[in-house]
């Protein structure tokens, strides 16, 4: 089993593999909330690439594209990130697991982290669980918003 990493580029298959992703209920219920465009995803991506202020890849599992994730700066020493398994097929495997356990060693090497935190929605059980098998611990909880401004309590995992 081989899980690597690549730079998300400003490409129009890269863009159709995101939108084919985030319109499965299972990636946007947590993710957008929505179904997005393919439009929208092309620009919110490509604004993403310009601004420089996440690093986004496509998550590949023995050479296929499966997910994506996301990383920023959450201040001088931790780091928090996004991500999503959008293949179906690779959902409740421990493929997930395997992928936070990488992110996570990236972020403490080549970035130099001390720290991550991750904020998903307290509902999101199979998420939390996951992280929690990666050694992250809760540490607060707050009543925040999901993209569309509904009410969502937030739990803040810390590794």
């Amino acid at each position: 089993m081989t899980i690597t990493f690549r730079n998300l580029k400003d490409d129009k298959d890269e863009y159709k593999q995101i939108h084919k992703w985030c319109s499965n209920k299972f990636v946007y219920e947590w993710f957008e909330q929505r179904i997005l465009s393919y439009d929208e995803i092309v620009t919110k991506y490509q604004n993403k690439l310009k601004e420089k202020k996440q690093d986004l890849y496509i998550i590949i599992y023995n050479n296929k594209d499966i997910g994506h994730v996301q990383i920023y700066k959450y201040n001088d020493t931790t780091y928090e990130y996004d991500l999503f398994i959008g293949e179906e097929e690779y959902l409740n495997k421990g493929i997930g697991t395997i992928i936070v356990n990488k992110i996570n060693d990236i972020i403490y090497k080549e970035y130099k982290a001390t720290s991550i935190i991750l904020r998903p929605f307290k509902r999101n059980i199979r998420a939390i669980k996951c992280y929690e098998k990666c050694g992250f611990k809760q540490v607060d909880e707050y009543l925040g918003k999901d993209t569309l401004g509904n009410p969502e309590v937030i739990i803040v995992l810390r590794k």
